[in-house]
């Protein structure tokens, strides 16, 4: 296979794989080259009624042969394609079978080429089969120059019977000659390329089983050294505790909000740069979780972080999750109407999830509280001061019925 080397405990399996991804491909193509002779058949009986002086008896018997072939080839593949999952011997009739599909499609594209020369002295459709036909299945260079020399020797031999024009004889014997050799590079290319990709596959394959081995002899050392374990689950428990990321919804979790957010307020004190802080709360989610599940519970939870990502407007806004259902955001430089703009956007980005909650008497949808606190901090003000404060708007806004925005101290 070239420079590209297939083991023989791989052959088998890139042979299976190779059959059935010809076998897709092949199934595909003969339902689009049907569709396509269909419509030029139709197309041909229509232009009958509609001009009797314009005949195409020629043409409607090709059509009418190249949907029967091929709707044969399809059911053969079908069959190969059933029939090889309970034996994959009969995979191996599917190269053979789509090399001689092939020499009747291509050589029906030579005809047809013939054909045109009376009405349009050209040979585009025979062009473009044999550049359809070269990528419909990824067969090896070598068998495909089968049906591509076979179709080319019919055209180049039957032209000059059809053509009379010598000037348009070499015109197509170039364009002929041009398209073979980029229907060869095109199949040497692509089946070039589907086995480097199974090569890849494999060797990531065996890389994953020899580390997977190492890791089996790593965890039997580790197993005879009690300390050692005993420290390395330690070690494990910290680093989960000091994890930055919320393992449900993928978002920072306070930590790092308080983290990122605290390196970001001194320098808002400094330049007097307005910091808003939104206290989210998912309304009656304990509700939702006794009468939905946890399961829903938990994607509810994932979706509504999936709002608050989109609301940001660009890395400097924070968004965290804080509690069981509450979730923080923090944004700079809004105004007071920015920052109330913001927290509807939220809201209403939150109910048009429209998760079901049967128990909410809000409404039948998953909805929201939102509380904010907007300030330009001076040197006296601290960030606790401003999450307990959006926290007090937020309460504000469940007393005042829920699923509502409330700036704190209007």
């Amino acid at each position: 296979m070239n420079d590209i080397h297939i083991g023989p405990d791989s052959e088998q399996k890139f042979l299976t794989g190779l059959a059935l991804f010809n076998i897709q491909r092949g199934k595909l193509f003969a339902v689009i080259i049907m569709s396509i002779e269909l419509v030029l058949l139709l197309v041909d009986i229509f232009s009958r009624w509609l001009d009797t002086t314009f005949r195409f008896n020629c043409y409607a018997l090709m059509y009418m042969i190249m949907i029967i072939v091929t709707a044969c080839m399809w059911y053969i593949l079908t069959r190969l394609e059933k029939c090889g999952k309970l034996d994959p011997r009969h995979l191996k009739m599917v190269e053979p079978a789509a090399l001689v599909y092939l020499i009747f499609l291509m050589s029906w594209g030579a005809v047809i080429a013939l054909l045109d020369q009376d009405l349009y002295a050209n040979v585009v459709a025979y062009l473009v089969i044999m550049l359809v036909g070269s990528s419909m299945f990824y067969i090896k260079h070598s068998r495909l120059s089968i049906p591509l020399l076979i179709s080319a020797a019919i055209l180049m031999i039957g032209l000059p019977f059809f053509q009379p024009s010598r000037d348009i004889l070499i015109g197509h014997y170039v364009n002929t000659a041009i398209f073979l050799i980029f229907s060869w590079v095109t199949a040497r290319s692509n089946y070039r390329n589907y086995v480097k990709n199974f090569s890849n596959q494999q060797n990531i394959e065996e890389k994953s089983v020899l580390l997977t081995r190492i890791n089996d002899e790593l965890r039997l050392e580790i197993q005879s050294r009690i300390q050692a374990q005993k420290e390395l689950e330690a070690a494990n428990a910290q680093l989960t505790a000091i994890s930055s990321l919320d393992a449900l919804t993928g978002i920072p979790n306070r930590r790092k909000l308080d983290e990122l957010y605290n390196r970001l307020w001194p320098e808002a004190v400094k330049e007097q740069i307005p910091i808003a802080v939104f206290m989210i709360d998912i309304d009656f989610f304990k509700l939702y979780n006794d009468c939905s599940g946890h399961p829903a519970g938990d994607r509810c939870l994932q979706s509504v972080a999936g709002v608050l990502n989109g609301c940001r407007r660009d890395s400097s806004d924070l968004v965290a999750r804080v509690g069981g259902e509450e979730f923080l955001f923090a944004a700079t430089g809004l105004d007071k109407n920015q920052a109330l703009l913001l927290g509807e956007k939220i809201r209403t980005g939150i109910e048009s999830l429209c998760l079901e909650h049967p128990e909410s008497i809000i409404g039948p949808y998953i909805t929201a509280s939102v509380g904010i606190n907007w300030i330009i901090p001076g040197s006296t003000d601290r960030v606790i001061t401003s999450i307990e404060r959006s926290d007090q708007a937020l309460y504000q806004a469940k007393q005042d019925g829920r699923n509502r925005v409330v700036i704190y101290g209007e």
